[in-house]
């Protein structure tokens, strides 16, 4: 088992990397700490660093949500024109 102790949300936290390489982690750990100092400053007069810290990964699930969303929106608009296209294909061969 891969682990690593990294400094994240103020925090030194070990982690287990067993399913990262490390340029992964490391950007998975800037991009939390990123967002950590965003909410901070947003919510500087919260002094409670677990509520920052909970505003932090709803920060991050709603970003993520919201790309699943458009990636299921693509992905549906996508699978819209394959259909039509195979049905233009079949009124096409059957047309002649």
């Amino acid at each position: 088992m891969a682990a690593t102790r990294e400094r994240i949300m103020g925090r030194d936290i070990e982690f287990n990397i067993d399913n990262l390489d490390e340029l992964s982690f490391n950007r998975v750990v800037n991009f939390v700490n990123e967002q950590w100092i965003e909410v901070k400053k947003e919510n500087f007069n919260v002094p409670d660093t677990q509520k920052i810290a909970a505003l932090t990964a709803v920060k991050i699930a709603a970003e993520l949500l919201k790309l699943k969303d458009l990636q299921e929106s693509i992905s549906n608009n996508y699978d819209k024109k394959i259909k039509d296209l195979i049905r233009q294909l079949d009124e096409s061969y059957c047309a002649n």
